[in-house]
């Protein structure tokens, strides 16, 4: 399950970190752009000004930052229009909007190719800071976390299978994890290891976030731990009795039906070792006697008895 509130905190503090030399800018401003924005084009690329670039999102720090990015990367002051809650609307969303030079803003990003029109290039091999800042770009657009405490789960949504594919690469540069890019109706990347959604977190600069997740993915990891050790050694404890008792049920039908005489000198010790003590292990057992035998062996007198009992072995 995914926890809105924990990743609107993550998305907060990755659009408080410092802005970056301009390639990272250009890159970070990209995957915003690619993943949550839209290229207009009205008219004609052609004609001067007939290009817009926005991006809508119900993240007040994201819509700053992608303002911050602009008007660091290319001294370009975007709109920022809020719009209230109301009608299907259920919480404020916010509109980054370029007119004037959206067109250059959009070829150098790549969205527009040469002749100014919608492109479908997507990154080729970046650098590693490039690629982190693209990566935190990605997840500001359309990232969503898992809550600290439940099953880890982490996935950014794209638009197309192609896309994703792109971003995957882009994830296997920085990261040694597993990554999933999923086609369908809802294609995404997806990444299921703690520990490789630890690395993303630290990686793309939200340390806080990470932080307070890890923590609770450790407890809730050491308490599935304790559980199934608990079940485990419940379970080999009621074996254990379980077996216990069937034993001394056959040196006791054997005794009754046999005698002591009929019993051979070594059966005879482990019998008698086991009826005075039904609850110990057949470690325990072989170590009272004297002298003090394996488990092994204790286990294939025991064995000798059941046959003499008349019953087969069980499994």
């Amino acid at each position: 399950m995914l926890e809105a509130g924990f990743t609107d905190a993550v998305r907060q503090e990755l659009a408080r970190l410092p802005l970056g030399a301009r390639s990272a800018v250009r890159s970070e401003l990209a995957a915003l752009l690619r993943l949550a924005g839209t290229v207009t084009v009205h008219g004609g690329a052609s004609e001067q000004g007939r290009v817009t670039l926005s991006l809508d999102t119900t993240s007040g720090a994201v819509a700053r930052r992608v303002f911050a990015l602009l008007q660091q990367g290319y001294d370009l002051r975007a709109e920022l229009v809020v719009h209230a809650p109301g009608g299907v609307r259920r919480q404020s969303t916010y509109t980054v909007r370029v007119r004037s030079g959206a067109a250059h803003v959009g070829q150098d990003l790549g969205l527009l190719d040469a002749a100014g029109h919608p492109a479908q290039a997507l990154p080729g091999p970046l650098a590693r800071p490039a690629a982190t800042a693209y990566l935190r770009g990605a997840f500001l657009a359309r990232g969503s976390l898992s809550a600290p405490g439940r099953p880890p789960h982490l996935e950014i949504a794209v638009r197309s299978a192609a896309l994703g594919q792109a971003l995957a690469e882009v994830v296997r540069t920085l990261l040694d994890g597993t990554v999933t890019a999923t086609v369908g109706q809802r294609p995404r990347v997806v990444i299921k290891s703690g520990e490789t959604i630890g690395e993303l977190l630290t990686t793309i600069g939200a340390t806080g976030a990470f932080l307070a997740w890890d923590d609770k993915r450790l407890r809730r990891q050491l308490r599935s731990d304790a559980t199934r050790l608990a079940n485990a050694d419940s379970a080999n404890l009621r074996r254990t009795i379980e077996a216990a008792g069937e034993q001394v049920r056959i040196v006791e039908e054997v005794v009754s039906s046999q005698g002591w005489e009929a019993l051979d000198e070594d059966l005879r010790a482990v019998a008698l070792a086991r009826l005075a003590n039904p609850a110990a292990s057949l470690t325990e057992i072989g170590e009272l006697l004297d002298p003090p035998l394996t488990k092994s062996v204790v286990h294939r007198r025991l064995e000798r008895l059941r046959r003499l009992a008349g019953e087969d072995s069980p499994g």
